[in-house]
């Protein structure tokens, strides 16, 4: 399960990488980072994250965190849980899961009010069929899923109705770039 969740927030960083020219509109607000952790922000100054697991296996160099005392909640959407995802030491991206058709859809309204709304993204799916790559991740099985991309960050909302469960990832851009250029290199 834990590989799953990897997965999907890897997944969702490259399928904003891949996309971002499908965006249908400009971004009312651009995060810079979540709640009060700035994008690019060291571990080692924040003190009320616990380490949850890493995934050396995939060449990534990410650690997860969950925050002590972390609000479950987004608006009026209640959250299950909270992953903080750090690359290399810096801060750059958070998963967040949730369940229900209800929180679904206060989710979805809270970040369309926060950040514009954007058309659904069937083009998205469509593309993704087929892709093997996909298989294992939340977003392959999502009947909707919504994207927005912004001068500091990129966002994916994806909600499977079946299942009645939900990811939002939010990830720093500059730093998603990075790692993508890294990981290319590495390859090499």
């Amino acid at each position: 399960m834990k590989k799953v969740k990897i997965l999907a927030i890897l997944v969702s960083i490259f399928l904003v990488g891949c996309f971002a020219s499908t965006r249908s509109s400009k971004l009312r607000a651009d995060l810079d980072g979540f709640r009060d952790i700035q994008w690019g922000t060291e571990i080692s100054t924040l003190k009320d994250m616990e380490k949850v697991e890493s995934d050396r296996s995939s060449s990534t160099d990410l650690v997860w965190y969950t925050r002590k005392g972390d609000l479950l909640a987004i608006g009026k959407a209640k959250l299950e849980k909270i992953f903080y995802s750090f690359w290399m030491g810096t801060f750059e991206g958070v998963w967040i899961s949730f369940e229900g058709d209800e929180n679904f859809e206060t989710l979805k309204k809270e970040l369309f009010e926060r950040f514009g709304k954007v058309l659904e993204s069937e083009e998205l799916m469509k593309k993704m069929d087929g892709e093997a790559v996909w298989e294992p991740s939340t977003i392959r099985h999502a009947e909707e899923f919504y994207a927005w991309w912004g001068k500091n960050m990129e966002m994916t909302l994806s909600y499977s109705k079946g299942r009645h469960q939900g990811t939002l990832s939010i990830n720093s851009k500059k730093m998603s770039e990075e790692r993508r250029a890294y990981e290319k290199q590495k390859r090499k």
